[in-house]
């Protein structure tokens, strides 16, 4: 470009005359244009010096972002694993509670059955004891002159009765042998003799438990109440209502099975009949 300026002007200078002003007119020119490469030159220098700063900018924002996401993934992963691994921990150490609480639950019950155990001997020493006194104020006693023969039928009323303890040996022993009806009798017997015997309340219970499992549901239901009523500190109170209830449940009569079972948890909370209790529901639309 700057030859063809030059080019012109040595062209105009034969009809115009090479003078001065031309000549410095050329030099500007010249220098202009120098000036302009000049800073061209610069330009392209300072955008790609500064493109070259943005893309190292870029660059390393994405290379600090990049670094970010690693450490919050490895972060996250750890969160993860040591969430896992205690979750780990807690279910290993939840098994081993209840493997412990299943067996504390078995020695509860075997402490429950030997104080049951116990409870059961006391009455029979007890009852042994009461056949102890009894005969020994018989032997106290002054002999009556011996009677004259008794007649054909009739009963001895000078006959001592038969023991507490005979007579509920007696007793359980026909009903484990199947003799329930003769057992029943028997049971009925020890109670009229002996209505406060330690043994009282047992009595009364097999009374109902053998009228409930002959489908006497109302005799087994009173027999029951019964026990409740005159032996209510008795171990096997929980038991005659839970089978009080059950009895009643047989018979449709669902209002006083449910004061049974409510009365079985009021009173006895803790025990697994009261629990039991509250899975038997009368059928959808009776109450």
């Amino acid at each position: 470009m700057r030859r063809a300026i030059i080019a012109v002007t040595l062209c105009l200078a034969p009809a115009f005359g090479a003078d001065k002003s031309i000549l410095e007119l050329q030099r500007d020119v010249a220098t202009l244009q120098d000036q302009i490469r000049t800073l061209q030159k610069t330009l392209d220098e300072k955008l790609a010096d500064l493109a070259q700063k943005q893309a190292d900018a870029l660059r390393a924002s994405a290379d600090q972002s990049s670094k970010f996401l690693d450490t919050l993934t490895d972060r996250v992963q750890k969160t993860l694993q040591d969430q896992q691994e205690q979750e780990s921990k807690n279910a290993i150490a939840l098994a081993g509670v209840g493997a412990r609480l299943q067996g504390l639950g078995a020695d509860v019950g075997n402490i429950k059955d030997a104080i049951a155990d116990i409870n059961s001997a006391v009455a029979k020493l007890t009852t042994q004891i009461s056949d102890l006194s009894n005969a020994v104020k018989t032997m106290q006693t002054p002999v009556a002159p011996p009677p004259g023969p008794a007649q054909p039928g009739t009963v001895d009323s000078n006959s001592p009765p038969i023991s507490a303890s005979d007579l509920i040996a007696n007793a359980e022993r026909d009903r484990s042998g199947g003799s329930l009806d003769v057992a029943l009798e028997e049971y009925r017997l020890f109670l009229k003799t002996y209505p406060r015997d330690a043994q009282a309340s047992e009595a009364q219970y097999r009374i109902g438990w053998i009228l409930y499992s002959q489908q006497h549901w109302d005799d087994a239901a009173a027999a029951f109440d019964l026990l409740v009523q005159n032996y209510p500190d008795s171990t096997r109170a929980p038991e005659a209502l839970f089978y009080k209830g059950k009895s009643l449940v047989e018979l449709n009569r669902w209002t006083d099975a449910n004061d049974a079972f409510r009365q079985l948890r009021q009173r006895f909370p803790n025990n697994p009949l009261a629990k039991e209790s509250l899975n038997i529901k009368p059928p959808a639309g009776r109450r």
